[in-house]
């Protein structure tokens, strides 16, 4: 039996509406894996709080923070999931935007890295950028940061009541912040914001996996992930997981295909040529065109 510290570290990589959440939950079925059920930005922001992207690098990740993170995330676990558990399963979304950095403080993880069409993702996220803070959202999430990261619960705070309260273009960011978002929201359309959004994320998680040892990184989509069981059982096998069971079980209860092509009516409804000038080249070299 493990000791949750000794936990083999997993994380997925995914831009923000690409599924990672649905992913993570459903692999958590299996009694091999301990995940962290919530996103942990604070954690991987300790000692670099006020960086003003999530664009981290290799070097911030000095011998202290290291040793805090890595003491840090285990405990994040229910001690009852670690129990006979192997894999230490986390998704928070920023990763996407900094995968070396997270390699530097556990060169033993493996990663999964989960695509999705950036048209669709565009859509949903444009839509999360216009929805209200729920009061009850944000003081749940409040309430997992701890006191020694105060810094970062004040700045998360700043950053959310920017933009319920805040006038004209002032509004907080939602998602990864990639270098250089908040000028683009002054001068651009929300939508190609979103677009950005999503395109520096997929590029810079293909870029920096791309150095990593081979067998440690595994690339799915989406798509293929909802359309059946295959996709998931793939990851599966990546993972060692020799049995799967409960994993599969619960996806057929959570997952249905659904309305892949929502972004088609919305496209006709907003400034849809910017949202292609930024990412139409990456959709055809991933195959979406």
């Amino acid at each position: 039996m493990k000791k949750p510290s000794h936990l083999t570290p997993c994380f997925i990589l995914g831009a923000a509406r690409s599924g990672t959440r649905l992913l993570r939950d459903l692999l958590a079925s299996s009694d091999q894996i301990a995940a962290i059920p919530y996103d942990i930005g604070y954690v991987w922001r300790q000692g670099n709080e006020f960086f003003p992207s999530d664009e981290f690098v290799p070097e911030m990740a000095n011998a202290r923070i290291k040793q805090k993170i890595r003491k840090t995330l285990p405990k994040l676990v229910s001690r009852d999931s670690a129990l006979g558990a192997r894999i230490l399963l986390e998704k928070s979304v920023p990763n996407t935007l900094r995968p070396a950095f997270l390699h530097a403080i556990y060169p033993e993880a493996c990663f999964i890295h989960l695509l999705r069409d950036g048209r669709a993702v565009v859509e949903s996220s444009y839509r999360q950028w216009q929805a209200p803070t729920e009061r009850e959202y944000l003081l749940e999430k409040l309430r997992y940061f701890p006191l020694s990261n105060y810094r970062y619960a004040a700045w998360y705070l700043v950053n959310t009541l920017k933009g319920r309260f805040g006038s004209g273009r002032g509004q907080h960011i939602w998602g990864p912040r990639y270098a250089g978002i908040d000028e683009d929201l002054e001068c651009m359309p929300l939508e190609a914001v979103c677009a950005r959004q999503w395109r520096r994320c997929v590029e810079t998680t293909r870029h920096q996996t791309g150095s990593f040892e081979r067998g440690r990184v595994l690339e799915i989509r989406y798509e293929d992930f909802v359309s059946g069981p295959d996709c998931l059982r793939e990851v599966c096998r990546f993972l060692g997981l020799a049995a799967n069971g409960a994993v599969i079980d619960a996806y057929r209860t959570r997952v249905t295909p659904g309305n892949l092509a929502k972004w088609q009516a919305w496209s006709e409804r907003v400034d849809f040529d910017a949202v292609m000038r930024e990412i139409e080249p990456l959709l055809l070299d991933l195959g979406y065109l």
